[in-house]
């Protein structure tokens, strides 16, 4: 019944009630377009950041000694999400004999979980994840300057002088993946770690298996020159900075982007907290003005009904039942709106920004939207039933009648 007489209230005064769904849309509106656009923003650029192994990635500018024990400890860390030793730059420079042509190239070491191997979509066949002695990947650069795809061969080039002698070693390796060029800053050549670390040893005098006969191999510890070290996500590639950088490491990271970021969160929170305040604050006068003037048009018929007995707490679920009718019409003409306006948003920038979805909100935000919605129209209805209905006597309101 409180349904029924609601629903034909509302219609009988229709143009209170539209008044009271267009002034919650006109509010509504903006705040939804306004959020959709900072949680995007953020989002976007979030997604590009996580999405860029670059930005993960923390190196060392210089060359260190850096022992087994060292890397253990390193990897143990939450922080760490992968990490591999690299050998000096010097011993990393290799010629790489392509078809009709050799070019000089550095050689990193690659193995199960490598960002830039996983960014780049390449997977190995027969369930391995790690490369053989006679595999390599390179970059999409080298591979696009000498049509090199994978399944071709290329032949890696290592020479030394050893007591006056100069000598070279020659590696034939397939080619089992293209790494994409905007995960590394040069052009490179990727093998496993066991043959980076041959190559140390033949560059250090030593004669290892993969690059010599074997006979001459160091026994004692290895020491590496520098690491390969990404963090497990954006969070952890602050703390990890500062805690390589009060061992004196000096470190090359991607810090300034994240805190670029992270202050770009702080001032749109804060820029969005200040409007969205202004905005419900002022929606909420404004609307508890129109329900006012709609409950005192409707004075009349709400004491008729006390008169004939209907319990206060009826006039409450019939105001509540109102104002929830209204919020939620209000909501969806807002969320039309919204809708509309990030269309105009996303289609603009699609082109500016490479395909980038400026505008969008979760279902969750629109929920909690839609929940704070009905609850201020609650609120605002119970205070006018209360402090304004309630208190009117009857026989006063029918006289004026």
């Amino acid at each position: 019944m409180l349904w029924k007489l609601a629903r034909k209230e509302l219609l009988f005064d229709r143009m209170m009630s539209c008044c009271q769904i267009a002034a919650i849309a006109c509010i509504l509106a903006p705040l939804l377009l306004l959020f959709s656009l900072r949680h995007g923003i953020l989002q976007e650029m979030e997604l590009r950041l996580k999405n860029d192994p670059q930005v993960l990635s923390l190196s060392l500018d210089t060359s260190y000694r850096l022992d087994d024990t060292f890397f253990k400890n390193l990897q143990a860390l939450p922080e760490v999400g992968y990490v591999i030793p690299e050998i000096t730059a010097l011993n990393a420079l290799v010629d790489l004999k392509f078809p009709g042509t050799v070019e000089r190239v550095s050689v990193m070491a690659t193995s199960k979980g490598d960002p830039i191997v996983v960014g780049s979509g390449i997977s190995l066949h027969d369930d391995r994840d790690t490369l053989q002695n006679n595999e390599c990947y390179i970059t999409e650069q080298l591979a696009k300057e000498h049509n090199i795809a994978a399944g071709n061969k290329v032949t890696m080039v290592v020479t030394r002088v050893k007591q006056g002698v100069r000598q070279v070693a020659r590696v034939p390796l397939k080619v089992q993946g293209i790494v994409l060029q905007r995960f590394v800053n040069d052009d490179f050549l990727l093998v496993n770690p066991q043959v980076v670390r041959a190559l140390d040893d033949y560059r250090n005098g030593y004669e290892p298996e993969i690059f010599s006969d074997g006979s001459n191999v160091p026994t004692g510890p290895r020491y590496y020159a520098k690491f390969r070290l990404y963090a497990t996500d954006l969070d952890s590639v602050i703390p990890l900075f500062y805690f390589l950088a009060n061992q004196h490491f000096n470190v090359r990271s991607k810090v300034q982007e994240i805190e670029n970021l992270q202050a770009i969160d702080r001032v749109l929170n804060f820029v969005f907290g200040v409007v969205a305040v202004v905005s419900i604050v002022g929606g909420a006068i404004a609307l508890g003005g129109l329900m006012l003037s709609s409950l005192k048009s409707k004075k009349r018929n709400l004491v008729l009904l006390r008169l004939m007995g209907q319990p206060n707490g009826n006039t409450y679920r019939l105001v509540i039942l109102e104002s929830c009718i209204i919020a939620v019409l209000g909501f969806v003409l807002a969320l039309v709106l919204y809708y509309l306006g990030s269309l105009v948003f996303n289609l603009y920038f699609k082109q500016l920004m490479m395909d980038a979805v400026i505008s969008d909100l979760l279902w969750w935000h629109i929920a909690i939207f839609l929940l704070v919605t009905v609850a201020i129209a609650v609120l605002i209805a119970l205070w006018a039933t209360k402090f304004v209905m309630l208190k009117a006597h009857i026989a006063d309101v029918l006289r004026e009648a």
